[in-house]
């Protein structure tokens, strides 16, 4: 079995950095010396494999002759790949690569490839490990060498993401949300989409802030904390970032924002445009992040637990798929009036030149459970997302969450 030359150096590269994160892991749980220096060598020896491979890799499209030692030895290579007998040049017996220090030189010295005194110095450091390792297995300063390997990784993205381009950013596979637009940033340049980047870099904040580990471009978590979701729902808010409300009952919010969850989780929800404060009581996110490279929205799905009704004689409705209580929000002291009496004379005043009531916003209660609403980016497409919240499948946040991530698995 043959695996092309990127395949091979991206595979090492990969399998490096998942040693290194079970080193992290059991450091974190204080395992023995042994356990630890396991998986710190094979994370050594196979992120230092991946570079070298790479490197070659990176020769070999620049020209192929500056892959090989002794060039004299090419025109039999040249001759028996012509002839069908080796598929690559480096497989002819007798004909050797380069070293990885010749591989690095030539990179630099013949091809003009730009590398930073300290890339260099670190690409030597590693290998030094490696050779440490492979003739006397000893390594030493571990705590040093696994935080150097993690910074080493956002050089390799920065030197090889624009050297090699899509290759290595699609042979990363899904990698957690800020190194893949890190790497999309590398190959592509910055988005040209100027609110795609800055909502992607929000939502970089908003994981690292909530301790939100492995989520990837494209991805869905599920949030089942109303607390943790509530300050996701904050935090995701920017000056720049207007977000949008769709809801189950076919309201559109247009500018809304998210402004309160009191000690019973109850989301407040300010849809500035059309003067409505929405209310119902949160019960989990679904939270889809699309591809970095095109101007596709996230998603945010939000469930709600029942709510009984409030005030006396409440004005209760049946709607499209739930059932609502209306009541007017006074703007003056920002309360909430759920009397019928108070919602026939909102709609009273409505027309009239003598309004009875002072200033107000409509104010509208969510009192049945399930899917309430999906927001989404209002500079940004979000396709046909009100499907999703008017399917009966998805009554549930998991059964949404399930959904997201089979479609995902298949991409």
């Amino acid at each position: 079995m043959k695996i092309s030359l990127i395949d091979n150096g991206l595979d090492s590269l990969r399998k490096g950095y998942v040693h290194l994160g079970r080193y992290e892991k059991l450091l974190a749980e204080k395992a023995g010396d042994t356990e630890r220096f396991s998986a710190l060598k094979d994370s050594v020896l196979s992120i230092q494999h991946g570079v070298e491979i790479l490197f070659k890799y990176s020769l070999k499209e620049k020209n192929e002759i500056l892959l090989f030692t002794d060039i004299s030895k090419l025109k039999e290579a040249y001759k028996s790949r012509r002839e069908g007998i080796i598929k690559e040049l480096y497989e002819y017996e007798g004909l050797h690569t380069v070293t990885f220090k010749e591989s690095i030189e030539r990179l630099k010295d013949i091809c003009g490839i730009h590398m930073d005194e300290r890339f260099v110095k670190t690409l030597k450091k590693v290998e030094a490990w490696r050779n440490s390792i492979t003739h006397s297995a000893v390594l030493l300063r571990e705590i040093e060498v696994a935080r150097i390997l993690i910074k080493f990784l956002t050089e390799l993205d920065d030197f090889f993401g624009p050297l090699i381009g899509e290759p290595y950013l699609k042979g990363q596979g899904r990698t957690e949300l800020d190194r893949a637009y890190r790497l999309t940033k590398a190959v592509y340049g910055e988005l040209d989409n100027k609110i795609k980047g800055l909502t992607v870099e929000r939502l970089i904040d908003v994981l690292q802030s909530n301790n939100l580990k492995n989520v990837t471009a494209p991805s869905t978590f599920l949030i089942k904390d109303p607390k943790k979701a509530y300050a996701i729902l904050e935090q995701i808010q920017g000056s720049e970032i207007r977000y949008g409300c769709d809801f189950v009952n076919m309201h559109n919010s247009g500018h809304a924002q998210i402004v309160s969850l009191a000690e019973d989780d109850i989301l407040t929800i300010h849809a500035v445009d059309i003067r409505t404060k929405y209310q119902f009581c949160l019960d989990a996110l679904v939270v889809h992040i699309p591809e970095i490279n095109n101007d596709r929205s996230p998603l945010i799905f939000m469930f709600a637990k029942r709510l009984t009704a409030q005030g006396k004689k409440p004005y209760v409705r049946e709607d499209v798929g739930c059932t609502l209580q209306h009541g007017v929000n006074i703007d003056a002291d920002d309360s909430y009036h759920w009397e019928r009496e108070m919602r026939e004379q909102s709609i009273e005043d409505y027309n009239s030149d003598t309004p009875q009531l002072p200033s107000h916003k409509e104010a509208i209660r969510f009192l049945s459970g399930g899917p309430v609403c999906f927001m989404n980016i209002q500079q940004l497409e979000y396709g046909s997302a009100h499907r999703l919240l008017d399917n009966k499948a998805f009554q549930n946040p998991e059964a949404l969450h399930a959904a997201f991530q089979e479609m995902e698995s298949g991409e």
